[in-house]
């Protein structure tokens, strides 16, 4: 009996661990809700805790009419990151400037926290987009100017652009963004 207490208590701390962490962000910081966007083919939200950081983890898969697809990630607990993937299938027009700014806003506007920008949002990517010579067949990684935000906290964004030779998509455009920390 003795062995079978002890083994008990054991596993007891093991189990226990991931919802005794205390977190900034309760996993309840995210509402699952349901997308209204006509364009929308199918969707599916996604929950858990990742194994490493022990972070919520809150996913929105989406495919749309078109067959592009978007994944917002939402992964909280002390710090808040959000991810916005977006893949454009093989029409070139997608892959113009206004478009892929666009996609990127319309991505930042489903995180849950939104700093404000001393400059529109748009008008940063834009610049950005045009000071690193973008190219719809060339990749490129910007780290987005952190003086053109207004919040009370460390913020980190940036945006990542990859083209595709082979495959359904012709592209994905990421979206990232990191409150708080150090």
């Amino acid at each position: 009996m003795n062995r079978l207490f002890f083994c008990l208590l054991l596993t007891l701390p093991i189990a226990c661990s991931a919802e005794n962490i205390s977190c900034k962000y309760s996993s309840s910081f995210i509402e699952e809700t349901i997308p209204t966007d006509s364009n929308i083919q199918r969707f599916e939200w996604k929950k858990q805790r990742d194994p490493d950081s022990d972070e919520h983890v809150t996913k929105l898969e989406i495919i749309y009419k078109n067959h592009n697809t978007a994944v917002i990630e939402h992964k909280y607990c002390d710090m808040y990151n959000f991810g916005y993937t977006y893949s454009v299938n093989k029409n070139s027009d997608a892959l113009s400037k206004t478009n892929i700014v666009k996609y990127i806003v319309e991505g930042f506007e489903q995180s849950k926290l939104k700093p404000k920008f001393k400059t529109s949002l748009n008008k940063i990517i834009l610049h950005a987009l045009n000071q690193h010579k973008y190219n719809a067949n060339n990749s490129l990684s910007i780290g987005l100017p952190i003086d053109q935000i207004i919040y009370n906290d460390n913020v980190e964004y940036g945006i990542e652009y990859i083209p595709h030779k082979n495959g359904p998509a012709a592209a994905t455009l990421i979206f990232y963004m990191s409150i708080g920390g150090e």
